[in-house]
């Protein structure tokens, strides 16, 4: 406040022509009876963006001539009224509110008036009031819209495996503990052998992830299609979860039903940053899937390009031939002239 009121100082306050008093610096013509002040202008377009927030740039005081500015003040005071009304508690805040009220009061009285209402800006001191009153309003306000923090959740007395493994893929931490600790089995899968540790490292929860192996879940169990928890993180692409399981003992060169190692699943997925990972952990770059295909195959084959990039970088066969024959490069031809043909067929039949 005080810098503002050094500004406006600077700017020219010390010549402003006050009631009852004359000035030192010599006789100066008086300014258009249709036009105030610059003294003036500069006070109710830095007013007026002080009380609505509105950027004035460029306008000039015309554009508050007809009570335009005082209608922008007089809204301002109308939502903190309404604000007050619309605090929780009902008549429970009326001591708050009426506090808030007075000091509203006290601020509105204090603005210089006119007969007919409107602000008059003569002195620093008007700005002072305009800016004080502003400042209520803010710190108001956000006592109005502040977060309520949530309620801490409420832990049933009994949890059983289907409420566990729910728990689990919800990052409900709390349950999960209360089930551990009941003597529960961290290693509770459902119909298809996914444990809540496969859950868990598919959805990325760390914390759930460090309690079910503090409780001794094992890294390498595997569901129905033989996936480990590593190959679950994969596919989720939570890095963290990646990093863990590594961390505690899991391998990167499990295999599922279909021959896939981590890395081919994070391929598939479009997750480089588990990709790379697992390439600095030691995984083979040119390792093959039951039909030969080399994770450079796979990304060829689903447009990774981004992956594509990765790969060669860290030295991915260009060469290396499937259970077909065909090397990535081949494979991307064979898929090109697959759509050629599909789209040429579909014109001739057209008719």
């Amino acid at each position: 406040m005080r810098r503002l009121a050094g500004y406006i100082r600077a700017r020219g306050c010390r010549g402003v022509r006050h009631r009852g008093t004359k000035t030192t610096s010599g006789p100066k013509p008086a300014p258009a009876a249709s036009e105030p002040p610059s003294f003036f202008r500069m006070g109710l377009l830095s007013v007026e963006e002080l009380v609505t927030g509105k950027r004035s740039e460029g306008k000039e005081a015309s554009d508050f001539q007809g009570g335009e500015y005082e209608a922008a003040v007089n809204q301002g005071k109308q939502d903190d009224r309404r604000s007050l009304q619309e605090l929780p508690g009902g008549d429970g805040a009326s001591g708050e509110a009426d506090s808030g009220s007075e000091q509203e009061e006290v601020s509105v009285a204090a603005l210089n008036t006119d007969k007919s209402g409107r602000l008059k800006l003569e002195t620093v001191d008007d700005l002072f009031n305009i800016l004080q009153l502003r400042k209520r309003r803010k710190e108001r306000k956000s006592s109005i819209y502040k977060k309520t923090e949530p309620e801490p959740e409420t832990v049933p007395e009994t949890v059983d495996e289907l409420l566990f493994l729910t728990a689990v893929m919800e990052n409900k931490l709390p349950v999960v503990e209360k089930y551990l600790t009941d003597g529960g089995n961290p290693n509770a899968a459902d119909n298809f052998q996914r444990t809540a540790l496969h859950k868990a490292s598919f959805k990325g929860h760390v914390e759930v992830m460090r309690r079910l192996l503090e409780a001794g879940a094992a890294i390498e169990q595997k569901d129905k299609l033989e996936a480990t928890a590593v190959h679950w993180a994969c596919r989720g692409g939570c890095l963290p979860a990646l990093q863990l399981l590594l961390d505690q003992g899991g391998k990167i060169t499990s295999r599922d039903k279909l021959q896939s190692t981590p890395l081919h699943v994070a391929v598939r997925t479009g997750h480089c940053e588990c990709a790379e990972h697992l390439i600095h952990c030691g995984a083979d770059v040119n390792a093959k899937d039951r039909d030969g295909d080399t994770v450079m195959h796979d990304a060829v084959r689903i447009n990774r390009f981004k992956m594509m990039k990765l790969l060669m970088m860290y030295g991915a066969s260009l060469s290396t031939k499937n259970c077909d024959g065909k090397t990535p490069l081949e494979t991307l031809y064979s898929w090109q002239n697959g759509a050629k043909s599909l789209l040429c067929n579909f014109n001739e039949e057209k008719p």
